[in-house]
Parts: structure tokens; C-alpha cells; sequence
């Protein structure tokens, strides 16, 4: 397998120099993942996103998945059973909007920001055209992220609002280091990133999206702040 320990670290150490870069140019995105800072709106509207944004990448994933089957049957496999996985996680994230007022047809009704319009339609336009890596290297970025990330921003939102506040999102924290989501995506990476010139496209991903994350956060700044 050409992804080994080695090139896993050398996307970790990318991820981390990205986000870095992203931290300069929007300080709330910084002071949200890295302090004591903490806003509730902006944490709020925050949850709201990611649940949007959930059902919008699952239906991303299904897309990569079924171009996968054409030439790629263990990665389509793979990334089938990570679907599989991830349907019902906006439920989670639901428990908690439903506390913070919001009803199931509030949600519904609810627009994702422009940056995220703009983060779902590269991802979809790149797996139609160059297949569904780039899909992997996002839910592997995601997963990452959310390791490095999430738990700390939860449990400063649990110190600021109470924990019944935070769950679900707890509940989502939980099920993914339980389900090492982790591991199962850098498995996959294995699968699509066989060579040096796959390695190289991975890393490429990656500069697009992190990027497009701090557009996200800077909207979100902005319209919240």
C-alpha cells in the first residue's frame, strides 16, 4: 500500500500549516478552536451549519460511491459503509438546535451560507470530473479536524451553556472516536492515493479546500459577530 505512516503525516503536517495559515487571516476562527473564547450565536448558528452541510455531504459521498463502483470497487466499499455510518448524525446535531429553539421545520427552511454553496460545489464538481478522491481527502480532512478540534470546542460549549446542551454534539464526538473514523478513512485514502502522482492530487485538494474552511468561518464571523 503507498500510503503508509509516513505520507499520513506528511497530509497531517499539510492540514496543520493550512489551518495555520487560515487562523492568521480570521481571528474568531482561531480564538473558536484554540481559546477560551467563546460566543454562543456564533457557536449556535455554527451547529446549524454543520448539520446543513451534513446532509449535503452525504449526498456528495453517494455520488462518489456510485462513480467509484465503475473502477474502484473497494474503495466504493469502503466509502459505501462510511454513508452507511454517517446517515443519522444530523439527528444528533438536531437534539441540540431543538434546545436552542429551533424547530424541525426551522431547519428545513435554513439556507447554508454562500461558502459552504461554494466548498459542496467544488466537491461535487471535482468527483464528477476527476473522480471520488477528492471526496476521501475531505471526509479524511473532516475526520481529522474533527479529532483535533471538536472535542475541545464541545467541552468549551458544555463550560459555557451546560452540558445538556451539548449532547448531541457530545453524542457525535463519541460516535466517531468509538466507530474510529479516523482510521477508517486513512484506510481508504490507500485505496485511491497509489502513487506518487495521486499523492501530489491529495495534497492539491487540500490546499483548495482548507481554504474554502476559513471562507466558511469568515462568513460565519461576519454574519454572526
Amino acid at each position: 500500500m503507498f500510503v503508509t505512516k509516513k505520507e499520513t503525516t506528511i497530509l497531517e503536517q499539510q492540514v496543520k500549516e493550512l489551518m495555520a495559515v487560515e487562523f492568521g487571516k480570521v481571528p474568531k476562527m482561531e480564538n473558536f478552536h484554540t481559546s477560551d473564547w467563546f460566543n454562543e450565536n456564533y457557536y449556535k448558528r455554527h451547529i446549524l451549519e454543520c448539520l446543513l452541510r451534513i446532509h449535503m455531504n452525504n449526498e456528495m459521498d453517494s455520488r462518489a460511491v456510485a462513480i467509484a463502483t465503475q473502477s474502484n470497487t473497494a474503495l466504493a466499499k469502503m466509502l459505501s459503509y462510511y454513508v452507511y455510518d454517517e446517515l443519522g448524525h444530523d439527528e444528533m446535531f438536531a437534539r441540540d438546535l431543538d434546545q436552542y429553539g429551533y424547530t424541525a421545520t426551522d431547519i428545513q427552511l435554513s439556507s447554508v451560507f454562500s461558502s459552504t454553496m461554494k466548498l459542496m460545489g467544488y466537491l461535487n464538481f471535482v468527483v464528477e470530473k476527476e473522480g471520488p478522491m477528492v471526496a476521501v481527502v475531505w471526509d479524511w480532512f473532516l475526520e481529522f479536524y474533527g479529532d483535533e478540534y471538536n472535542p475541545f470546542i464541545t467541552e468549551k460549549a458544555a463550560a459555557n451553556m451546560g452540558q445538556a446542551k451539548v449532547d448531541g454534539a457530545a453524542a457525535h464526538v463519541a460516535f466517531d472516536e468509538e466507530e474510529d473514523h479516523s482510521g477508517m478513512m486513512t484506510d481508504m485514502l490507500g485505496t485511491c492515493i497509489k502513487n506518487d502522482a495521486d499523492f501530489i492530487k491529495a495534497q492539491k485538494y487540500l490546499s483548495v479546500l482548507i481554504p474554502l474552511v476559513g471562507e466558511y468561518f469568515n462568513e460565519l464571523q461576519r454574519e454572526v459577530l
